[in-house]
């Protein structure tokens, strides 16, 4: 079964929706949730695709317009900022959340440095994240990895289309390769110029 023809509008019971969800799951994917929502739906919407929080999730939040005080809503019931399977990262205020076994790990965090691409330096975090859990896991199994990226238009409008586009590409890559779930905020109506 194709994503093809079948629309999605907060309706779980469109025929086919169950099967897609599945088929995703099973070989990973990357969902692009658009429209013009409040902050509450957004948040919902999060919080749903971060997974079951019974379930042997990895959680990676990469906040670009938001800061980590955000977060605790976005989790899960019972997941918190804190948990040894949630990386965050906030990318406007250089601060993150990271597993306590990374920091024992001694995992090497990109720094900050003046005049460095910042979009480079976020990518390269969320690969180090994205690597983090597939290895201390001896490999991810389907669908435990959850990437959650907040908000896309930010990054648009502080980026040139080519180095967006190539940042996309690269995490929805990786993204598949661990076959992982990833989804990418737009707050833009659906039948906005590209």
């Amino acid at each position: 079964m194709g994503i093809e023809g079948i629309e999605f509008r907060g309706d779980e019971n469109v025929p086919g929706f169950s099967e897609l969800l599945a088929e995703l799951k099973t070989d990973g994917c990357n969902l692009l949730v658009t429209g013009q929502v409040s902050e509450r739906v957004s948040t919902r919407a999060t919080r749903t695709l971060l997974g079951d929080p019974a379930a042997d999730r990895k959680r990676i939040l990469a906040l670009t317009d938001s800061t980590t005080r955000h977060v605790e809503p976005c989790l899960p019931t019972g997941v918190r900022l804190d948990s040894s399977d949630v990386w965050v990262i906030d990318q406007r205020n250089g601060e993150r959340s990271i597993p306590a076994s990374a920091s024992v790990s001694n995992v090497e965090l990109p720094a900050r440095r003046d005049g460095r691409n910042e979009l480079w330096t976020l990518a390269e975090e969320i690969m180090l994240a994205i690597g983090f859990f597939d290895m201390t896991t001896d490999g991810l199994e389907p669908a435990h990895l959850r990437l959650s990226v907040d908000s896309l238009s930010f990054l648009a409008e502080q980026y040139s289309r080519t180095e967006f586009e190539c940042f996309l590409r690269m995490l929805t890559a990786i993204t598949r390769g661990v076959r992982g779930m990833g989804h990418y905020h737009l707050p833009m109506a659906d039948d906005a110029p590209s």
